[in-house]
């Protein structure tokens, strides 16, 4: 069974410490402030498809924090947070970006290159080591980049239109009811302090002790 890890942005709300105690009292996940957002982090599983997990997540975040997420959060890492989450070197990272190592089979391709500086979705190389490089990966699944795309478009339309008015095949596959169990799952210390420790030194984390699973949606 695949456990989800979903990382979301959401507007700072106006009591933080309540909605920090009432985080930690329904999930095992994390709450950081960076840059003017509130970013979020739960582990689900048994879904059948990352977005019924990221469906599911928002709406037990709304449930219990009455907060509504606004999209999902890339977790964009460059070469050097690649080789530190995957406790590999440097030049060892290089090596498979480039090619040089694990040939024909290339690397994911890069959302962007501000300033020359390669950055890549951490979901995506994840899957690319998890494949080719045994060992390397972290065991919770990411979002693949379409369905990323999914739940941002059913999150903007979730936040500005009642239901009744959302139309299309591709919504209510998203938002049919959820027959497996779901259960918030303990998360991996390594992934969970790489993504903190990757969005900004200023950021200011907030964690708790894990505690007993969350079921719903």
């Amino acid at each position: 069974m695949k456990t989800y890890v979903l990382k979301f942005e959401a507007p700072v709300p106006p009591d933080t410490p309540a909605v920090e105690r009432t985080f930690y009292h329904h999930f095992d996940g994390l709450l950081a402030e960076s840059f003017g957002r509130l970013l979020i982090t739960v582990y689900m599983e048994g879904h059948q498809n990352g977005a019924m997990a990221a469906k599911c997540a928002a709406f037990e975040i709304d449930k219990h924090l009455d907060i509504m997420v606004t999209r999902i959060d890339r977790d964009l890492v460059d070469a050097a947070e690649i080789a530190r989450r995957a406790d590999r070197s440097r030049e060892s990272v290089r090596q498979l970006i480039h090619g040089e190592r694990r040939k024909g089979k290339p690397f994911p391709t890069p959302v962007g290159s501000p300033h020359g500086k390669r950055i890549w979705e951490w979901s995506m190389v994840n899957e690319w080591l998890r494949s080719h490089v045994p060992g390397a990966s972290d065991p919770e699944y990411g979002l693949t980049r379409d369905e990323m795309t999914v739940v941002d478009n059913w999150l903007l339309r979730w936040g500005t239109l009642s239901r009744d008015q959302h139309v299309g095949l591709e919504f209510y596959e998203i938002t049919a009811p959820v027959g497996a169990r779901e259960v918030l799952h303990v998360r991996s210390s390594r992934v969970s302090e790489a993504w903190v420790a990757s969005w900004n030194r200023g950021s200011r984390v907030v964690e708790g002790e894990p505690l007993p699973a969350v079921r719903g949606c």
